[in-house]
């Protein structure tokens, strides 16, 4: 008879606290007092550093320190390499499991549950990539399409949603047999072991042609800066508490100071979740964050809130819509925008990736994200109103190289990003074309950000602008159908 294991699969939610997952994982071991065993299944996508299935170098070089960091709060930690669904049947064929898995919001995770539910293993599902049900509907039954009623319709669901508390491995019981077959699938779970899986190669494909990102760029990268763990994105949170959510209304735009809070990487991969946030901002100010505390005290948490419930509309809409990732949300402007044509579009890109547009500000951004894996939010709507407006270049474009360059990648906030910058998705507004030049004056009023980011060699001579900014928003304006 085959030995009964629970299993914890973790995926993108790497912390202990708020797990539910996790807890019910342990908490089920207990109770039948039968082995515990958390798993991470790197998968084959991610490994090869194919274009065709990005997993950026970024996304590799975070994950082999976080996923390190993670399997040392646990006294017996396995890390497979292979498709998850074929790993986790197989190993159903030396163990009898019950797997224990956080819902994600992706088409692919529900194809591969099908087939793990479908080898007859028995899979206990737990809400946690969305905070809000997923299944929230308007008043006429359909999915919101608009942020501001969807906000309002969900605010008190997210407020109320409670905090499980940190995952205790004390009497805990760890399985630690062999696998059979599937030992020849295992690694070290060491960050040197998992790095030492990955290809070091910087891909991407946009407009049918694969772009080698080393060749564009002759910049060198700087990750280390980053925390990787749920105590150092805690730790980082608690600063933000401290000195800056007050004043995060008004300053959170400005390029040239630190006023965000940094837990894009932390909630991309899980190591704090938005439910955790929002009760560290309750706690600090012993208030609830709801509609009665509107006020000016309040006006920077209740911001911060906001900009969480943005991520959860993104992250629904994904959900309902998974064909976002390559098509426009509005229907009116599928296949109905004429981009420029190849030849300059591909020159264009070039030389927007490679920060020689002759926009500063743009340029500037580029090179933020060349250098560290992470661009400011300001700056990545204005990058992206650029390459689609000024440029006339599909935002598709952009995604990719954003999927390929971004170290807190998260995909449903990245798509939704470039939609709204190109004007095409969800949250519909009359087009906006940001104006590069009053942007850098209106959020690096002292060029601060432009100086941190630009050569000297570019402040003294800047590239000649690709496209004058007049010409350029006369153009956006007819290929949008609006001139």
């Amino acid at each position: 008879m085959k030995k009964k294991v629970a299993i914890y699969w973790a995926r993108r939610d790497l912390r202990l606290t708020d797990n539910p997952a996790l807890r019910a994982a342990v908490e089920y071991a207990k109770k039948e007092a039968i082995p515990f065993l958390p798993i991470y299944i790197l998968e084959d996508y991610m490994v090869t550093g194919d274009a065709t299935y990005q997993f950026g170098l970024p996304s590799r070089y975070f994950l082999a320190k976080a996923l390190s960091l993670f399997s040392k709060k646990f006294p017996h930690f396995v890390v497979f390499q292979g498709k998850a669904a074929r790993t986790i049947i197989s190993l159903a064929d030396e163990i009898d499991i019950t797997l224990f898995v956080n819902e994600d919001v992706y088409k692919d995770f529900y194809t591969q549950l099908k087939r793990i539910r479908t080898g007859g293993i028995e899979v206990k599902l737990f809400s946690d990539a969305l905070t809000i049900s997923k299944d929230t509907r308007t008043g006429t039954g359909n999915i919101y399409s608009v942020f501001t009623p969807f906000k309002n319709a969900v605010w008190s669901d997210f407020c109320s949603k409670k905090v499980l508390p940190k995952v205790s491995m004390e009497e805990v019981t760890f399985f630690s047999g062999s696998f059979g077959a599937l030992q020849k699938k295992k690694i070290e779970h060491t960050e040197h072991a998992i790095r030492k899986t990955f290809a070091q190669t910087r891909t991407f494909l946009a407009g049918g042609v694969q772009y080698d990102i080393d060749t564009l760029l002759q910049h060198k990268n700087t990750y280390d800066n980053w925390y990787a763990d749920e105590e150092g994105a805690v730790k980082q949170f608690d600063i933000f508490l401290k000195h800056t959510i007050s004043e995060y209304k008004n300053k959170r735009d400005f390029l040239d100071l630190e006023a965000t809070s940094h837990m894009s990487l932390g909630l991309a991969w899980g190591l704090v979740s938005a439910r955790m946030l929002r009760k560290k901002i309750e706690h600090h100010f012993d208030s609830n964050v709801s509609k009665d505390s509107f006020g000016a005290r309040m006006a920077g948490p209740v911001q911060y809130i906001s900009e969480l419930i943005w991520r959860e509309f993104y992250t629904y809409l994904f959900y309902h819509y998974p064909e976002l990732m390559n098509q426009e949300f509005q229907q009116k402007f599928r296949g109905a925008i004429t981009w420029v044509d190849e030849k300059t579009a591909h020159e264009r890109f070039k030389k927007w990736i490679q920060g020689q547009t002759g926009y500063p500000i743009v340029d500037a951004a580029m090179m933020e994200l060349a250098a560290t894996g992470y661009m400011h939010n300001r700056a990545r709507m204005i990058v992206a109103s650029v390459l689609t407006k000024n440029l006339g270049v599909d935002w598709r474009w952009g995604q990719e190289y954003f999927r390929a360059m971004l170290i807190d990648l998260y995909e449903a906030s990245n798509n939704g990003g470039w939609q709204w910058a190109a004007s095409v998705g969800a949250d519909p507004k009359p087009i906006r074309i940001f104006n590069p030049y009053l942007q850098a004056s209106n959020y690096d009023k002292n060029n601060l950000y432009q100086k941190k980011y630009l050569s000297e060699e570019y402040l003294a001579m800047p590239p000649d602008v690709v496209v004058d900014h007049k010409l350029a928003r006369a153009a956006a304006l007819a290929r949008y159908g609006l001139q």
